[in-house]
């Protein structure tokens, strides 16, 4: 169980050094200027989304909770949505109205780490 834990925090690491660095290159234009920091929405993700595979992982070595593993899996996905809401209220949801590209700068990280969430969910009810 620690290799892979340790396999998935090193992917999750990757996928997020390489969709940062990406994105942030896109990005490099003087005309497209983000009004919040790209980077800690990043950090935000990937410690979030490596926290709730974490758990799940763990969770699915108990008896008592593998068969419950996708309903905690759409609790916790609630639960981070609702810390990203805490977290970022005065940065992003202060602004008025976010241009397009701000919206997909906000998405982007959110499916890149929904992915591979749903991908350990996966592997996970496919070994049980």
């Amino acid at each position: 169980m620690i290799k892979r834990v340790i396999s998935y925090f090193l992917v999750f690491i990757i996928v997020a050094i390489a969709t940062y660095f990406s994105h942030d290159y896109f990005l490099d234009n003087p005309k497209v200027v983000l009004r919040f920091s790209l980077l800690e929405i990043y950090i935000f993700h990937f410690f979030a989304s490596f926290i709730i595979s974490l758990g799940l992982i763990l969770l699915s070595n108990t008896e008592r909770w593998v068969n419950q593993i996708g309903f905690i899996y759409i609790f916790t996905f609630l639960t981070k949505l609702l810390f990203f809401v805490a977290i970022f209220k005065d940065s992003i949801f202060s602004i008025k109205s976010l241009t397009k590209i701000e919206s997909l700068s906000l998405l982007i990280p959110v499916f890149i780490f929904l992915f591979f969430e749903a991908y350990i969910i996966s592997r996970i009810l496919n070994s049980k």
